[in-house]
């Protein structure tokens, strides 16, 4: 876990739970681990786009992977997201949104994870704290917002997110400045007041920083767990984690 756009003299374990008014959160490989999930979502909707241009899905994996390492050479190494690429190689983002709300079928795949509920809670709660105004959480996502909604659900946490800024929200895809700033006017503070939380550098934490929101980059959501720790929020509380795992993982 890695903490970007904070001031070099803060102190981590006091005073970043102090300056927040808003977290941002990405859902994939944010919020859960399942890389067979994960891919597979990738996995389908390059099959779809073969079928949209009558093409064998190798072919359109390896068009779209070409596209995706010309655009990292020209742009200083950055990656680039899917529904972007899928836009420049011709399939428009409303096109995007439909294939996405039609294929990507979050309750066959993650499960309630009572772990990142306490983490969320704690976090949203700013430590449980009863006398505290509770801190405005917003998923930026690049699925659809019903889609976002599902995963949440599945998560077991969408009671506890204020907003979820998706594709269809500003028909831009992360790494695009839209969607961030979509979310910082859900938030309604200032941007150095907020944090946006993923797994992703280039597409979820460089925009961020370059609109002056911090960035903390996670390896899942182990790392999640942790994040009211590193708030200075302190642990959600002595629950037993008996039974708990990762949302994803898989059972006898």
């Amino acid at each position: 876990m890695q903490l970007f756009g904070w001031p070099a003299d803060i102190d981590a374990s006091q005073r970043i739970g102090e300056r927040l008014r808003g977290v941002l959160f990405d859902i994939d490989r944010t919020l859960y681990d399942n890389d067979e999930y994960a891919h597979g979502q990738i996995t389908a909707l390059i099959a779809r786009f073969a079928r949209q241009f009558d093409e064998d899905p190798a072919n359109a994996h390896r068009r779209i992977k070409e596209w995706q390492r010309t655009w990292s050479e020209t742009n200083a190494g950055a990656r680039q997201s899917l529904g972007n690429t899928f836009a420049s190689l011709g399939v428009p983002i409303e096109t995007s949104v439909r294939w996405r709300e039609a294929i990507i079928e979050p309750e066959k795949h993650l499960q309630r994870d009572p772990r990142l509920r306490r983490a969320i809670e704690f976090i949203r709660t700013r430590g449980g704290r009863a006398d505290a105004p509770r801190l405005p959480l917003v998923v930026v996502t690049n699925n659809p917002v019903t889609t976002g909604r599902r995963s949440l659900a599945a998560l077991g946490v969408d009671d506890l997110f204020d907003e979820v800024i998706g594709l269809d929200t500003t028909m831009r895809s992360k790494p695009d400045a839209a969607p961030f700033r979509a979310a910082l006017d859900r938030v309604g503070c200032d941007a150095e007041s907020v944090v946006c939380v993923g797994d992703r550098y280039d597409v979820d934490i460089a925009p961020a920083l370059a609109l002056g929101i911090g960035g903390v980059l996670v390896d899942g959501v182990t790392d999640v767990y942790e994040l009211p720790a590193l708030f200075g929020y302190g642990a959600p509380g002595n629950q037993s984690d008996h039974g708990d795992r990762p949302a994803g993982a898989t059972g006898a």
